[in-house]
């Protein structure tokens, strides 16, 4: 699965990493307007948490009334 994250100032998806497989700490920053995103290992935790809510909310079932 590839997930794309969106730059929080510009809003593309299009990311530059320092080396082909980044270690946790290096910095991610955005190709476009070189905004500094955060280090590889917290946008990774993020993607986890998210996906960890993602699939939690599609476990719980709907209630209709």
């Amino acid at each position: 699965m590839q997930v794309e994250v969106p730059c929080p100032k510009c809003g593309k998806t299009r990311m530059n990493f320092p080396r082909p497989q980044p270690l946790d700490s290096d910095i991610i920053t955005c190709y476009h307007c070189d905004f500094e995103l955060g280090t590889y290992g917290t946008i990774k935790r993020k993607m986890a948490l998210f996906m960890d809510r993602l699939i939690q909310s599609k476990a719980k079932p709907v209630r209709k009334q």
